[in-house]
């Protein structure tokens, strides 16, 4: 199943190589039985986006590269790598990621290929700081592209489409030191009026509304050292012992607070690496809304107070800054991250989603996520999916790599 087990994947075989060259093995035989292929990492998802009728391809087991050029200031891994492991290796060296998912539990290729990301304005997605990507092609070859190539905005962001990423090489930076505070009992409305001054003088932030409370939020405030924190914003007050994003959760899990400065790898994230992330009574949605339309979205929100407090778990606010890759929901600039951590029971959220996305404008879906965008709108919203599917149909003409989610998407006729 996925990570938070509300979806049974219908693979017929599913194989964790150990090497680059088994995974070649492993995509020759699928071709040559005339079935599919599809690669999974941690399953943190919550739709069919990783699953297959084929074979279900594991690069969790992947011998462990991760590989620190100081002076080319990268890193390269292999496909199965999480961020919590890259960032230990990183932090010894004294190096460190710009930026980091809330889960470090997450394999980096499994992210980059849906656009997962953090927080902060000036922040892009997880996958701007791919600089080199190698995968398995359909014929069983190695192929790598790398960023200033004609066509890289397609690979990063790739859903899939190129088959295994067996190798990535990423941007690093010298390591600093980050401080979260939590300001408590902001006040919707003043979150809503205030919202630029609130957050963008911040590296990274998120602002968690409590919907059984009026909305009132938790703002997650990440500053880098040198940077003081206020006692209070807008009204909210700085925390005096830790919280969690879920409203009433038991923080025991959560990353370093009360203004405490540390490594960023142990602050961006809202979860600490050695606490393995439980099983999620959960399904998940997220949406994207351009900064024009960021006040009328957040307006409309209260309107499914009742619905959020029924069915919800908690809600995250967060931004993420534009970038250029064909798939990626922030390719015209950026955008306002609204996510929704549900109660498990997928058919009731199922049935408030339209009526929720067409309240926000119909924004933009993570790919991972529920949500009830039609294909028509996706390929409206996302004029590069077209450009990613002819560059993904040259490695793979059969369509090995492709689902029921990607036919879906993008339609099932071969090259």
């Amino acid at each position: 199943t996925n990570w938070a087990g509300t979806v049974v994947f219908e693979a017929r075989e599913r194989y964790a190589p150990r090497t680059t060259s088994q995974v070649q093995d492993a995509v020759c035989r699928a071709a040559a039985d005339g079935g599919r292929l599809r690669v999974v990492g941690t399953g943190h998802s919550f739709n069919d986006i990783a699953d297959t009728d084929g074979v279900q391809l594991s690069l969790l087991d992947l011998e462990r590269r991760i590989d620190l050029d100081e002076d080319a200031r990268c890193v390269t891994i292999d496909g199965g790598a999480t961020y919590a492991q890259v960032n230990a290796v990183l932090a010894q060296r004294g190096w460190a990621l710009e930026n980091l998912a809330s889960l470090p539990h997450i394999t980096v290729a499994g992210a980059i290929a849906t656009a997962t990301h953090g927080s902060g304005w000036e922040r892009p997605s997880l996958a701007s700081a791919v600089r080199s990507l190698t995968h398995v092609t359909a014929a069983g070859d190695l192929h790598t592209m790398t960023r200033g190539e004609p066509g890289f905005e397609h690979y990063p962001v790739h859903l899939g489409l190129f088959g295994p990423v067996v190798e990535l090489i990423l941007d690093v930076v010298p390591a600093f030191d980050i401080a979260t505070t939590v300001y408590e009992g902001l006040e919707y409305d003043a979150l809503v009026d205030h919202l630029d001054d609130l957050t963008r003088p911040l590296y990274s932030f998120s602002i968690a509304p409590d919907w059984s409370d009026g909305g009132r939020a938790l703002l997650f405030a990440k500053r880098p050292r040198g940077v003081d924190a206020p006692a209070q914003l807008a009204g909210a007050r700085a925390a005096t012992s830790p919280r969690h994003p879920s409203p009433g959760a038991d923080p025991v899990a959560v990353t370093e607070q009360l203004g405490v400065h540390g490594p960023s790898a142990e602050r961006l994230t809202h979860f600490r690496s050695d606490f393995a992330p439980s099983v999620g009574d959960e399904v998940q949605s997220e949406y994207f809304v351009s900064r024009e339309t960021v006040a009328d979205a957040l307006r409309a929100l209260p309107r499914f107070a009742d619905v959020f407090a029924r069915l919800a778990h908690s809600m995250e606010i967060r931004a993420v800054a534009g970038d250029s890759l064909s798939a990626s929901p922030f390719a015209t600039g950026e955008m306002l991250a609204i996510h929704l951590t549900w109660r498990r029971d997928p058919d009731a959220v199922r049935r408030e989603l339209p009526t929720l996305e067409a309240a926000l404008g119909h924004p933009r879906p993570h790919w991972g996520k529920l949500h009830a965008a039609p294909p028509q709108q996706l390929s409206e919203q996302f004029p590069g999916l077209h450009a990613l599917d002819g560059e993904a149909r040259r490695h793979d003409p059969s369509g090995m790599f492709r689902n029921a989610w990607v036919e879906r998407l993008l339609g099932n006729e071969p090259a």
